[in-house]
């Protein structure tokens, strides 16, 4: 490598990498393979954090709106469900209006609700306050800290470890 050539981060380095899901699975940790969901309108969010994810053992899967999201959690348990806050204009719920909806679903196998976090760029006191009138189990600000997500992935999940 020479001087001029850029050096990527680690986060950019998962994104590229094709061998880090098969890596990932077969360095699971407290997540036991257990479901999740990650919703977000921009493709390259939603994979890094679902790539994260699966980095502590989990089954991460995706949905670019709150609509699909809720059809999908409606139909398979999922433990955590992560979702940006704001979808999209084109998606007729954001992710106070889908936390709502999946708090009041009945669930398939007669499981509870899954945890719900927020993920969001949005730093303001009234988003936290609003997510958990709206029954937001935790809030992840962007950019994602790993010290952070570790936190709330041990609040959420009471298996994680």
């Amino acid at each position: 490598m020479t001087s001029s050539t850029p050096v990527p981060s680690a986060d950019v380095d998962l994104l590229l990498d094709i061998e880090a899901p098969r890596r990932a699975r077969s360095q699971r940790r407290d997540g036991a393979g257990r479901d999740v969901l990650v919703v977000d309108g921009i493709a390259i969010a939603r994979k890094f954090l679902m790539q994260r994810l699966e980095r502590f053992g989990y089954r991460a899967q995706g949905a670019g709106r709150g609509d699909d999201a809720l059809e999908r959690i409606g139909t398979q348990p999922f433990a955590i469900v992560f979702c940006e806050l704001t979808l999209g204009t084109n998606d007729p719920l954001d992710g106070l209006g889908l936390c709502r909806a999946v708090k009041q679903l009945p669930r398939a196998g007669g499981t509870g609700a899954p945890g719900f976090v927020l993920v969001t760029g949005r730093l303001g006191a009234s988003d936290r306050v609003r997510g958990a009138l709206a029954g937001c189990d935790a809030y992840l600000t962007k950019p994602l800290d790993e010290s952070a997500l570790l936190a709330v992935l041990a609040g959420v999940d009471p298996a994680f470890r």
